[in-house]
């Protein structure tokens, strides 16, 4: 074990002692470890890239969310979601040209990412900061996501009228259900099984909603009409495989993309070039696509060890 997997298993034997003395509040360790972001670690040359950016801050629940802009205020707008752990300098790549071809490129930081201040995170906020978001700028024409803040945007996309829907969307190494990553983390972590319920009963409690119903697949469902790539390693290490091909089969008409070795970033030249072309002109890869013509059956949730056993994960963050 490296000193990250020794820290996270300390942590999780930590919580385990807790929650001999009180289930209650071992889960609610659990669920603030769960939802605490790592420190913002943003490298120069990102910095650089937002400070070039026109800050529209939104305030979302009295905190500061913020907002880049890049491009004509008038263009058609771009709405970016990046994932767990990175900040806006994430789309550094991207924005040039869709600026050049005239768009108007929208990112944000959420709590705990970036320049926002410090705070937890989880998925019901950052659906509800992504829907508050697209209701202020009155939709988008394009969608860029990746991972966590993807999954999340397909949610808050689904929760929203069509007409603020996007006509295309570009969806990269995106998770297809929450329960999935509660149970990796929970095997991560050594965390007892009675951690795991308690974590269920605090989230339903909060949300009056099961964790089997954040599902994002069953969201992709319902947004058959918005042309979207899908982009996915199959050898991603961060989320599993089975999670594009699970949201593929459910988002009828859309392609999916499997480019090898690109990893869980999605950060080479190659994909950029394949994003680019998809967004601006519609332009699919030529190699290593499929296509969810309607026929396809939609897979199921992953319910049994053998279906996590082979899932990949994000585990690799935990060890």
């Amino acid at each position: 074990m490296n000193i990250r997997q020794l820290t996270f298993r300390a942590i999780g034997a930590g919580i385990n002692t807790v929650s001999y003395f009180s289930t209650a509040a071992g889960g609610r360790l659990a669920f603030q470890l769960f939802g605490r972001p790592p420190k913002p670690n943003i490298r120069p040359k990102e910095s650089a890239f937002l400070d070039r950016a026109d800050r529209q801050d939104l305030t979302w629940q009295n905190r500061n969310i913020p907002v880049y802009c890049w491009g004509p205020a008038a263009g058609p707008v771009v709405f970016c979601a990046y994932g767990w752990g990175y900040n806006a300098g994430r789309w550094r790549h991207y924005v040039p040209a869709l600026v050049e071809a005239g768009y108007r490129v929208v990112a944000f930081d959420p709590p705990g990412h970036g320049q926002a201040a410090a705070g937890n995170l989880d998925y019901p906020m950052l659906v509800d900061i992504e829907a508050t978001l697209l209701r202020h700028l009155g939709g988008c024409d394009l969608v860029l996501c990746h991972s966590f803040g993807g999954g999340c945007l397909i949610e808050a996309l689904a929760s929203l009228p069509r007409e603020l829907h996007p006509r295309r969307a570009c969806v990269m190494a995106v998770f297809s259900e929450v329960k999935w990553i509660f149970q990796v983390f929970t095997i991560s972590l050594g965390l007892r099984p009675v951690i795991f319920r308690q974590m269920q009963a605090y989230i339903e409690q909060r949300t009056g909603r099961s964790l089997e119903e954040f599902d994002v697949a069953l969201n992709a469902g319902k947004l058959a009409h918005v042309e979207t790539l899908l982009i996915h390693d199959p050898a991603d290490t961060v989320t599993g495989f089975r999670n594009a091909r699970r949201n593929h089969s459910h988002w009828r008409g859309s392609y999916l993309h499997t480019p090898s070795g690109a990893g869980h970033h999605l950060g080479t030249a190659g994909v950029t070039r394949a994003v680019l072309a998809f967004l601006q002109e519609g332009t699919l890869p030529e190699h290593h696509l499929s296509y969810n013509d309607g026929s396809q059956a939609p897979l199921p949730a992953m319910v049994t060890a053998e279906d996590l056993a082979v899932s990949g994960g994000v585990s690799d963050y935990y060890q």
